[in-house]
Parts: structure tokens; C-alpha cells; sequence
């Protein structure tokens, strides 16, 4: 009963630090890259991060995105590259979803998801909230929209800048509190729906130039000759066929004869005419020998 005891007033001290602990959790750096219709018709939302030097690690991080983002990739950079990290997630928490990091190592981590554009008519409509799940030290947003949008408005206001073929615009904050949020919300107008870069699939080309002459290319004028082979082909199969129906015949069945009686000769005496009946030798009526030839 004490060696119960004990345990349960163990856990019941522990179990609080490690709330405390993970609660308590800073963030030296959370860049947040809103790019509008970059490669989709829709929000490309890019998180890098970094915990802050003396967490205990390793340690989880949860992170929250909306409910109609769709979560694309979870990584951690290690020497220029990124690798996949450690997660699971995302699960249904209210209005959110929860994805939860295994942080093992003071490095930047990564999280890309897309959300849908609220759309009405040509214009685009696109709402950010941070949630304020930790304390930040430093904190920064960058917004990307096609260099052909127009009108484009955010709250709070932040100016944009044109760029190769994007107008780009940014702002930073420091010492966020644990629990204090952050919203931007933006609006710009654009007739077009090409994307800023194409995506993968559009950008695969021929290793050459196409023509009329490409090996394996089929054009409408040998379409004739095309289906005369074809119909040449039939007629010859046909031909074929119809010989080697007639080259085998089966053989007719036999008629079976049913055996006649043989009739047999009548024989008289010569003596005294009387006629014998069949298998006589001798006469029945005079004796005499009877002749068969």
C-alpha cells in the first residue's frame, strides 16, 4: 500500500512540470509565407520555425491550421536540405486541426499546407490567423499575390513591392505572448486564373520539336492508308479462314446394310418331277438320287 502510495504522489508531481514544461515552450522564430495562387488556384501556407535555445529536447510542438487546409509536407532542415520529420496528425480540434511535431533537435523545422481563396466574382479573399499557441520572439509574414492582381488590401495595412512576377509585401512583430494572436487579412481583384508558375505536369516539354515527321506520330493524311492495310489485313484473314474449312472434311458415315435371306433354288426329280424341298439328296417320291447341277 505505501510502495502504491508513493508512486501515485510521484506522478501526481511529475505529471504537472511536464505540462508546465510543454506549456513554457519558446519560439525563437516562426516565418509564416502566404503565396497566393502560386502553383494552385489557392493559399500556399509555409511555416519555418525554430525553438528556442535551452528547450529540452527532445520535446512536441503542436501547431494548429485551419480545418479546410490540407496539409502537404512536415520536415526539418539539416544542412541546406529538408528531410521528413516526425508527426502525427493532423485530428479534428474545434474549428482547427492539431498537428503535433516531434522536436529533436535545435534546428528549423517546416509545415506546408494549402487553403481554398474565398472568391466573389473576380475578387480573392484570404483570411491568416496565428493562434498564439506559444511565446515568439521574433515573428514575420510574408504575402505573395500574381503581379497582376489589383487592388490588392490587407488588414492590418502592409505595402507591397512588385517583384519578378508577384507584388510581395511583409511585416514582422517581436515578443508575441503564449495565448496572444495575430490575424492579416487580405483582399486583391484579378481577371486571370493562370497560376504564378506552372505546375509540374504543365511544365513537361518535348526533347525535340514535334512535326509530321516524328517517329511515332500519326497524321490525318495517312489515315487512308492506314485503314486500307487494315482492310487488307481482314480480307486475308478471311481467305485464310475459308481454306482451312475446306481443306478438312469429315469423313461420310457408312450405310449400314441389313443382310438379305438368300433364296434358294428350287430343285425337282428329274425322274418323276416331284419337287424336293430344300436339303434333299434323294427323292421323296421315287427314291431317285436327286441332282443338284
Amino acid at each position: 500500500m505505501r510502495r502504491w502510495l508513493i508512486s501515485f504522489l510521484a506522478l501526481f508531481l511529475v505529471f504537472p512540470a511536464m505540462v508546465h514544461a510543454q506549456g513554457n515552450i519558446t519560439l525563437e522564430s516562426v516565418k509564416v509565407r502566404l503565396w497566393s495562387e502560386y502553383d494552385q488556384p489557392s493559399m500556399l501556407v509555409i511555416y519555418d520555425f525554430k525553438v528556442a535555445e535551452g528547450t529540452t529536447l527532445p520535446t512536441t510542438l503542436d501547431l494548429r491550421i485551419p480545418n479546410e487546409g490540407n496539409l502537404i509536407a512536415v520536415a526539418y532542415e539539416e544542412g541546406g536540405e529538408l528531410f521528413n520529420a516526425d508527426f502525427s496528425g493532423p485530428v479534428e480540434d474545434g474549428n482547427w486541426q492539431r498537428v503535433t511535431l516531434f522536436i529533436k533537435s535545435q534546428t528549423t523545422y517546416h509545415l506546408e499546407y494549402y487553403q481554398p481563396l474565398g472568391r466573389d466574382g473576380k475578387k480573392r479573399l484570404f483570411t491568416y490567423q496565428w493562434g498564439g499557441e506559444y511565446a515568439v520572439q521574433d515573428f514575420s509574414i510574408e504575402i505573395q499575390v500574381p503581379e497582376d492582381s489589383t487592388g490588392v488590401q490587407t488588414i492590418p495595412a502592409i505595402p507591397f513591392v512588385r517583384e519578378e512576377s508577384f507584388l510581395s509585401g511583409g511585416a514582422k512583430l517581436s515578443d508575441l505572448e503564449a495565448g496572444e494572436t495575430y490575424q492579416v487579412r487580405l483582399q486583391y481583384t484579378r481577371s486571370s486564373e493562370a497560376t504564378v508558375i506552372q505546375p509540374p505536369s504543365a511544365q513537361i516539354e518535348p526533347s525535340e520539336p514535334i512535326d509530321t515527321d516524328t517517329e511515332g506520330r500519326v497524321t490525318l493524311d495517312k489515315l487512308p492508308y492506314i485503314l486500307g492495310g487494315i482492310g487488307a489485313l481482314l480480307i486475308i484473314a478471311a481467305l485464310y479462314y475459308s481454306w482451312r474449312v475446306n481443306s478438312f472434311h469429315l469423313p461420310r458415315p457408312r450405310q449400314r446394310h441389313r443382310p438379305r435371306a438368300q433364296e434358294s433354288a428350287q430343285v425337282y426329280c428329274h425322274e418323276c418331277g416331284a419337287r424336293a424341298q430344300p436339303g434333299d439328296r434323294f427323292c421323296r417320291s421315287c427314291g431317285s438320287r436327286l441332282r443338284t447341277d
